[in-house]
């Protein structure tokens, strides 16, 4: 039934964004310069999770790479430092210095580095606010930045002014597809990746409805639908396949949404998942409780509160985690209990700590 999984990858990427045309024209004028040697305009896309925000920039990105005069670096922000974005825009250059290199050292060495244009992609960015990469990259004059978010107006209104600027009247929002846009999209995922006529047309567009028009909880559900037919024994995917694929495509959705956050994201996951049901009072408490000993012996240190509540705002917003109440009195619980982090997290601790409060 499934002949090639990986096209129903996160990291595969289409030949052609189908119903995309318009953004891919307006993000590959911004990322080419009109004028050999010029800088690239800056750019900030938004749009809600599975809508194509990342693949949008790959694909554009891949195509301009063959005849742009610019150089392109790619960074995912989750869990950075000002100093490993940094390490990651000179890696990607063609300049990766030692792992141990001072953050000012890095700093200098990119802006002597960089003395043609280079489009700095900052992917999952709203976590970028937490380091100083934002001021350090545009301290460089041929760097331009296009950033990757969900919220526009928060993303902005978190950035420095001089930041903030740049992306005046610069901005590209992506929004979730018709149903049959959606099904068209799905069509050639199921042509390589199925064997032949294993889903009809049909089935895809309830695929589409269904979800909403986000394009990953599409193709989940479409791997989803053909995981059940296959080991059910089916010779195609059938109606009952489609509709049971649902839970399964969310759960897939949500594992790979918790692997692909940082630490901290799991430390407070592991706690509230622990807790089953906790309100916020406690989970800080927990969270003070075992900080120590998580941390000890990582990079990272532990998160103040208002850091946290970043954190699990994030949480929420990947549809990790369900949450009630206002900001003082919230209860937090978990929304698939079979998604747990790949972290050696021992969060039990802090319900003994947590007793002795």
């Amino acid at each position: 039934m499934i002949v090639d999984r990986s096209v129903f990858d996160d990291s595969h990427l289409p030949q052609r964004l189908q119903h995309r045309d318009a953004e891919v024209n307006q993000l590959a004028r911004a990322l080419e310069p009109a004028k050999q040697g010029d800088p690239a305009d800056d750019l900030l896309i938004s749009g809600p999770p599975g809508v194509g925000k990342s693949v949008l920039t790959r694909h554009t990105i891949d195509r301009l790479a063959t005849r742009a005069d610019v150089q392109y670096a790619r960074i995912e922000c989750m869990g950075q430092t000002t100093a490993s974005i940094i390490r990651d825009v000179l890696g990607a250059i063609g300049d990766r210095p030692p792992q141990n290199t001072a953050r000012e050292d890095l700093c200098l060495q990119l802006r002597e580095r960089v003395t043609d244009p280079v489009v700095v992609v900052l992917d999952e960015a709203s976590e970028v606010h937490e380091t100083k990469a934002l001021d350090r990259l545009a301290d460089v004059e041929y760097i331009s930045m296009v950033v990757i978010c969900y919220d526009p107006d928060d993303w902005l209104s978190q950035a420095p002014n001089r930041i903030a600027r740049r992306f005046h009247g610069r901005q590209l929002r992506l929004d979730r597809y018709g149903v049959d846009e959606l099904a068209d999209i799905l069509e050639p995922r199921a042509r390589e990746g199925l064997e032949h006529g294993a889903v009809a047309r049909d089935q895809l567009e309830t695929i589409a409805d269904e979800v909403a028009g986000v394009a990953r909880f599409g193709i989940y559900s479409l791997l989803a639908a053909a995981t059940l037919a296959k080991d059910r024994g089916h010779d195609e995917v059938l109606d009952v396949d489609v509709a049971d694929a649902y839970p399964l495509a969310q759960e897939w959705m949500r594992q790979a949404a918790l692997d692909s956050l940082a630490f901290h994201h799991h430390v407070l996951y592991e706690i509230i998942r622990e807790a089953e049901t906790i309100d916020s009072r406690t989970l800080h408490q927990r969270y003070d409780a075992i900080a120590d000993d998580i941390y000890a012996g990582r990079q990272r240190t532990p998160l103040i509160k208002r850091t946290r509540r970043d954190k699990l705002a994030k949480l929420h917003g990947y549809d990790l985690i369900g949450q009630e109440g206002g900001t003082k009195d919230r209860i937090y619980w978990v929304l698939d209990e079979s998604v747990r982090s790949g972290y050696d997290i021992d969060v039990r601790v802090a319900a003994t700590k947590d007793s002795e409060l």
